[in-house]
């Protein structure tokens, strides 16, 4: 997978994708399994690597889902050697938070503002790449 495509389908495509479609993501996909998979390993990923000319390659994501403080939050955990290796989507009521993990075990979120997504905030690393860690950082964010 050519990393390029992978980092442009992650901090790109899939948050602008999901705010370019927010209320259908927000009844139909982020809450059936089936739909966020193909959301993400598909729908965006094709995107993704039409805008660099390349070959659709088969991309995996191990998902999980959890409640954080009034939050709806499905984690995605791609499987195989890439920069980024997790992400996370937070909803509630009509929000959305969307946040990555890289290979650095360093935790980040784009700041959505008027359903646009502006800037990027670094949070903390983890002592290790771990999901588990990464949801720990996500629920204190969320917590606030």
């Amino acid at each position: 997978m050519n990393d390029s495509v992978f980092d442009y389908h992650i901090n790109k495509v899939i948050p602008n994708t999901i705010l370019a479609n927010k209320e259908f993501f927000l009844q139909n996909i982020i809450r059936e399994p089936k739909n966020m998979d193909y959301f993400i390993t598909k729908d965006t990923y094709k995107k993704a690597c039409n805008k660099f000319g390349e070959e659709v390659g088969d991309i995996k994501c191990r998902f999980t889902a959890n409640v954080i403080d009034d939050y709806f939050v499905v984690f995605g955990e791609f499987l195989g050697d890439n920069n980024t290796k997790a992400i996370a989507v937070a909803t509630k009521d009509n929000a959305i938070r969307y946040f990555t993990y890289d290979v650095n075990s360093q935790v980040g979120e784009w700041q959505i503002v008027n359903d646009k997504v502006t800037e990027f905030k670094n949070y903390q690393k983890t002592s290790s790449y771990k999901m588990s860690l990464f949801a720990g950082v996500v629920a204190s964010i969320l917590e606030g």
